[in-house]
């Protein structure tokens, strides 16, 4: 009638051997061999430069969150990693962002670029994206305030490969928090 093809319908081709078969497999695979679509901006002058990341290892589970803070020269102003508990990535990435601006002022800084690897905090932070959760909401009140007391803040959402001496600071510290992964039983 109006199907001419010679297949029968509902029957898809087998996928070919040595091919990615489940989503999971693809997103690994294309985040394994990603290569930075662009490579990252230079500091703006005049402007100091926080690298802020957090993680968890579990949702929630034991989070971590550390920042880099460097002056417009390349000069490192501060560097912290801490572990904060138990709580969700996205939470511990609401709380490193607001430790780095709070060290930043303490420090003096009044022009300051924010750069994280999470595209949820840079899109809540600029007012890109509808933040629904109660606790993140509260985060964004306090980080709207650090900012306002700096002065100049500028958020930027970088690549995870861009983030790398944040990323390890955390990773260190959930490294070093003992006791994960949990011992098995015997």
């Amino acid at each position: 009638m109006g199907n001419s093809s010679s297949r029968p319908q509902g029957r898809r081709r087998p996928r070919r051997a040595g091919r990615a078969t489940k989503d999971a497999e693809r997103r690994a695979l294309a985040k394994a061999h990603a290569q930075l679509s662009r490579p990252v901006a230079a500091p703006r002058p005049g402007f100091a430069v926080l690298h802020v990341d957090g993680g968890a290892r579990g949702a929630p589970g034991p989070a971590a969150i550390g920042y880099l803070l460097d002056d417009e020269n390349g000069v490192r102003l501060a560097e912290h990693a801490e572990m904060i508990g138990t709580t969700g990535a996205a939470e511990a990435e609401y709380r490193a962002l607001l430790v780095g601006l709070t060290r930043a002022h303490e420090l003096g800084v009044v022009r300051l670029t924010a750069r994280s690897d999470s595209r949820l905090l840079i899109g809540h932070v600029n007012g890109e994206r509808h933040i629904r959760n109660a606790r993140l909401l509260e985060l964004e009140a306090q980080i709207t305030d650090r900012r306002m007391r700096i002065g100049t803040v500028l958020f930027e959402w970088i690549p995870s490969a861009a983030n790398g001496e944040a990323h390890r600071l955390v990773a260190g510290a959930l490294g070093s928090a003992g006791g994960w992964p949990p011992a098995q039983a015997q």
